[in-house]
């Protein structure tokens, strides 16, 4: 038997039932906002209930401003949105940048969408122009693509929240900006794996497209968000998948926040909970008056080196050790590698300091050189250290390393540690390590930028040689092959002052001669050690300015 009380309960079941089905039914059949009342319609935009605002189809081939068809995915897309500046404009020098400092062979695995997001179609029109004009032929096979947004995109930008206490000017500004982004990557996300936001007023360094997808291999966890500057809105890579969730987020407080602040919250709302900023960074802000009418943006990034390897040298297989305390981001073997990259110690030099150069295999040696300090940090720079050769080693379970059997190098000058003409100093002696030693404490850390080793080869110096002295017989200075006696080097250089071009052509033509027969010559070693023909041809003739290399 069924109590009053229940009865009660299952009355009152099915009646909220009856009430909320007819509802549900109209909530299949029809858009959310179609059943509700027009003046509380009004009060309800896209950002509220998470959509997009209003495209239309194909809108993506619509926004082009130069129609192509390239479907292929790429490695990665950087996007760029610009728009009239009162003052300076940047974004010519930018794209430069961006496009000289990419290698040719990874052209093909980038797209480049510049995004002309002013609502003066005058401008946009003749930038358009000037881009197509000046990159015509990546315009035309579509890496780079020039994209422009329908009006009915953009929300109203006016009565817009008071927040931050900015002006209106900057309130419409910043909102703006966000709904521009919003739409940049939502044309973007189908384009590639990876999306980089840039600015349109920064310089890269040669080489950043490999750094970056070996930062991306590197990471060992998942990421939402890599960093490649450490300012606002520059250098940001995403997965292109996140792109959409993006842009709705950052619609949803388009008049709220400015974008600097909501990639974060996203990031943390995706689950990385800290910031992953590679440093040092590969794009610097060079912009000074921004693209609100007014504002000055003097900002520069702090982690920004525009250290560049000029010396480039051999660098066999090596492992680069030390005793200095290590950052992740400032490994010691960036300073070795070919690629640009630095090693920056995270503690100050003190007495017996090491940093040594274990080279896999013992290798000969023609020169070393290491370069330390930079533009922005002239101070991190070698003081007082000595170089030496080490010729064996031991290597203990924790990477210490001791070194036997050492010859002394040199000591550091200027910040520089230079060892040339080693072949003499180390006669046939092959090198397993270079060891580096501070014989005084530093105040400050320590920048290496540069570790290069050059190996010795016998052919090439002589080829060297020659190139030398055709070169500088216009100023005087005369470079005689390295296999000559040093009595008679130091003896010729001070008296010869100029060489004809008569002298020029002989020194080429025998210089040739010499470079053929040691080449048919198995035993190069001993004719270079022994070519005494040519040291007392040269003392003979320097009377006359005239030099000449002969064979054996």
């Amino acid at each position: 038997m069924i109590r009053p009380v229940g009865l009660v309960r299952v009355f009152v079941v099915i009646s909220a039932i009856s009430a909320i089905l007819p509802i549900l039914l109209i909530l299949r059949t029809q858009p959310f906002l179609n059943i509700i009342p027009q003046n509380i319609r009004d009060e309800i935009t896209a950002r509220q209930v998470l959509s997009l605002p209003p495209l239309s189809p194909h809108w993506r081939r619509k926004a082009m401003m130069f129609k192509i068809d390239n479907s292929n995915q790429r490695f990665l897309t950087i996007g760029i949105p610009t728009v009239r500046r009162q003052h300076s404009n940047y974004f010519l020098e930018t794209l430069d940048s961006l496009l000289n400092c990419t290698n040719q062979e990874n052209i093909p695995n980038i797209f480049i969408v510049i995004f002309l997001a002013d609502f003066n179609a005058t401008w946009k029109y003749e930038m358009a122009n000037i881009i197509e004009q000046r990159y015509s032929k990546i315009v035309r096979d579509g890496t780079l693509q020039i994209i422009e947004a329908p009006a009915e995109f953009y929300p109203s930008l006016d009565n817009l929240h008071h927040t931050y206490n900015d002006s209106i000017a900057k309130r419409k500004w910043r909102s703006k900006q966000n709904v521009d982004y919003a739409f940049l990557w939502l044309y973007s996300k189908e384009l590639s794996k990876y999306y980089m936001q840039m600015e349109d007023d920064i310089f890269t360094v040669p080489g950043y497209l490999n750094v970056i997808k070996e930062f991306i291999e590197a990471q060992k966890t998942d990421w939402t968000c890599l960093e490649f500057s450490e300012l606002g809105f520059i250098g940001k890579v995403y997965h292109s998948k996140y792109l959409e969730k993006l842009a709705k987020t950052v619609l949803l407080f388009y008049e709220e926040q400015p974008v600097d602040y909501t990639f974060l919250y996203f990031n943390i709302l995706n689950l990385q909970g800290s910031r992953i900023i590679r440093r040092p960074t590969l794009f610097q802000h060079v912009g000074f008056h921004s693209s609100l009418p007014g504002k000055i943006q003097p900002l520069k990034d702090k982690f920004f080196d525009d250290i560049k390897k000029t010396l480039h040298g051999d660098n066999p297989p090596a492992k680069v050790l030390t005793t200095l305390k290590i950052s992740p981001d400032f490994l010691p073997d960036l300073a070795y590698s070919k690629i640009d990259g630095y090693f920056w110690a995270q503690s100050a030099p003190v007495v017996d300091d090491t940093v040594h150069v274990l080279f896999d295999e013992p290798q000969n040696l023609e020169k070393v050189v290491i370069l330390s300090g930079s533009q922005q940090h002239p101070t991190d720079k070698i003081e007082n250290a000595r170089l030496d050769a080490c010729l064996s080693v031991k290597i203990s379970g924790d990477n210490r390393i001791e070194c036997f059997n050492n010859i002394f190098l040199g000591y550091s000058e200027n910040g520089t540690l230079l060892a040339n003409n080693l072949e003499k100093k180390l006669n046939t002696f092959m090198v397993t390590c270079l060891k580096v030693t501070f014989t005084k404490s530093q105040q400050w850390w320590l920048i290496i930028k540069e570790i290069a080793v050059f190996n010795y080869s016998q052919l090439d110096n002589l080829t060297e040689s020659s190139e030398l002295l055709t070169t500088r017989q216009s100023h005087g200075i005369i470079r005689q092959s390295h296999n000559l006696t040093e009595s008679s080097e130091l003896q010729n250089y001070s008296q010869l002052e100029t060489i004809s071009t008569e002298s020029s052509e002989l020194i080429s033509t025998e210089s040739s001669e010499l470079l053929k027969t040691i080449s048919r010559n198995h035993q190069n070693y001993s004719q270079l050690d022994n070519l005494t023909e040519s040291s007392e041809l040269l003392t003979t003739r320097q009377s006359h300015g005239i030099v000449r290399t002969t064979h054996n």
